[in-house]
Order: structure tokens, then sequence, then C-alpha cells
């Protein structure tokens, strides 16, 4: 692999993606930010962009420096310093906004569903973009040679296809370490004060998942929540998802073990109530519900983890609706259960 060219290209990248016009990567380059690693070298980079855009980015790319190779309604290509760019044009049919091509023999022809919509954005390295989503990715080399006959699917992409769907594999795995019983959630708007209190639409949602009986690193616990279904809520109203990829504002994927930080129990409760009491202290009875659900896990637990290692860079497409989002992982060994604490509002 040439890792100049790889740099090069990595650059050249970065420069398109920041045009300030909505792109998306597809192909070879939208598998490697997905999985975010540089599989192999790759020929060229293709795009996807809107059709509306095409006059604005071939000027863009001009002052840029970069030649015109191909322009039509159909598709633009050009080139600088060695590197091909190719942006496929788009649009939306009416009245289901669907996403079709946009000229050339075949437009109006629908792309696969979920192409561009609601998908997380690549990462590699600290570089993120914008790409295509990796089912329509995969239904595109599948299904190529069905479309157009006379181009024959190639190695590189049987190999493709299977490393992404290892990867959504991997991605839509449950783990059965922990066993899930339950929760509580104090939506604290539901608890009078005599008056109109400051409730702020806050909420306290916990789930309890009870430890296996063979001996388990705190790690492998953690491992093990992150991969079960129960963590597959984005706590806005869409619940549990079994092919969730969003987990409160931010996508799941993006949450890894790393992300979380110990901390102290005395430190959790402080986080905990200075967020509760931020308008005032709260209810009687929601104090007394407070001290079950939660007070009582952090006190009893023989660590504590807090979720500090994301943030709104790692929000998903509509992340960053809550006003404060606070996570903590309780493991209480002696009582055979973790507990994981989601305090936030809408």
């Amino acid at each position: 692999m040439d890792a100049q060219r790889t740099e090069r290209q990595l650059s050249m990248i970065r420069e398109v993606r920041d045009l300030g016009l909505q792109l998306w990567l597809r192909g070879g380059w939208a598998m490697d930010f997905w999985l975010g690693e540089v599989t192999r070298e790759h020929e060229d980079v293709d795009w996807f962009a809107w059709a509306g855009d095409a006059e604005r980015l071939r000027s863009l790319l001009v002052g840029r420096g970069y030649e015109v190779l191909r322009e039509d309604d159909q598709q633009l290509d050009v080139v600088r310093d060695g590197e091909e760019h190719g942006f496929a044009f788009v649009t939306r049919r009416r009245p289901d906004g669907r996403v079709v091509v946009a000229g050339g023999p075949w437009a109006g022809t629908p792309w696969p569903e979920g192409l561009l919509d609601g998908v997380e954005p690549g990462r590699l390295g600290g570089l993120e973009c914008p790409v295509a989503s990796p089912e329509a990715q995969i239904e595109i080399k599948r299904m190529t040679p069905v479309w157009v006959p006379e181009r024959p699917r190639r190695e590189k992409d049987a190999v493709d296809v299977a490393r992404l769907e290892a990867a959504l594999a991997a991605l839509h795995a449950t783990d059965d370490t922990l066993v899930h019983e339950g929760g509580a959630f104090l939506n604290f708007r539901t608890y009078p004060a005599g008056e109109e209190w400051g409730h702020g639409s806050r909420w306290l949602h916990t789930k309890r998942f009870r430890l296996p009986a063979a001996p388990v690193t705190d790690a492998r616990l953690l491992a093990a929540l992150l991969s079960h279904e129960q963590f597959r809520d984005d706590y806005a109203g869409g619940g549990v998802l079994p092919q969730g990829r969003r987990h409160g504002s931010f996508w799941r994927r993006l949450i890894t073990p790393a992300a979380y930080e110990p901390v102290t129990s005395d430190a959790a409760a402080r986080l905990l109530r200075t967020w509760a009491d931020q308008f005032g202290p709260v209810p009687e009875a929601l104090g007394a519900d407070l001290r079950k659900e939660a007070f009582a896990c952090l006190a009893a637990a023989g660590t504590v983890l807090h979720l500090t290692g994301v943030g709104e860079d790692d929000f998903h497409d509509w992340g960053g609706v809550h006003g404060e989002f606070h996570e903590l992982v309780a493991i209480d060994r002696t009582a055979g259960h973790l507990t994981l604490l989601v305090a936030a509002d809408d």
C-alpha cells in the first residue's frame, strides 16, 4: 500500500468535505471510513452529491485546481495531482422522498433504501466524513452486476461485502452475560410540590441487570452492557430497538469501554444530586424515590463508571436534544447487580 498516496487522498477528502456542500463518500473509501481503518489502496474517491449543487460543486473544485474530466447531469469527474474524484448526482423523488439517480439513462431509478438518510458519519483516525450507509453499499456491490451486466462483480467487491457484513453483525450482536431484570423511570414532572416547581422536564431512568454466577471482570461487564439489547435506547421516546444504532444523543458504536472513567460513589452521588437540585430541592416523594432507585445503588457499588468520553462530535443525526445527559454504571458484586443510570431532560 502506498502510504503517501493514501495520505494525499485523505487530505483531499478533508478538503472536499469542507466545501460547504452536502456530500457523502461512497465505494471503497466510504467502507474504510465506516470500518475505521484503511483496508486497501484506493484507485479514486467516489462521492454522492445533490444534483442541485452540481454547478456550485464544479465551480468550487475548479477554483481549487481540479480539472474536469467528465461533466453531465449524471456525474462529475475531476482530477488533481493524479487523484480522481467522481461525484454521482442524486435527487429526491416526489412524493416519497426516495433518493434516486439524477440523470443519464437510469434517471429516476431509486438507490437502495436508507442510502443517505440518518446514516452515522464514518471516522478514520481524527477525520470524520459523511458516508453512504453500509447496508446500501452492500446492496450496491451485490446488485451492480445485475443492474449493469457488462460490469461483472470484482474480487475486491466480494471482499468489501464480507468486511461490511462482519462489521454489521458485530454491531448488532447481543451479549447474554448480563440478564436484564427491570428498572425504574422517575419523571420529575409527575411529582407535585404544592405549586409549580422547576422540574425542568427531567427524568431518571435506571436499568438493572443480574451478574453472571461465574466471576467476570469489570471491563468485561462494561463491554457486555454496551453489547446488550437494552443499551440500544435513544432515551427520546424511541425506546429499545433491536437494531438500534443510537444511545441517548450518541451513535452507539462510538461509545466504547474507553469512554467510561471510574469515579467514587460519593463523586457520582454529588453529580446526581447537583443535577437533581439545580432548580431547587426536589419534592419529598421524589427525593425518597431517588434515594431508593439511585443513591442507594451508588452507595453500595464497588465500582462506579461515568460516561465522559463522548461529546458533540459523537452526536447522531438528531443528537443533542437533551440539555443534559449523565450516565453512570454501578457494579455491586455483593448484591450481584449492575445498574445503568441515565439522568437527562427532554
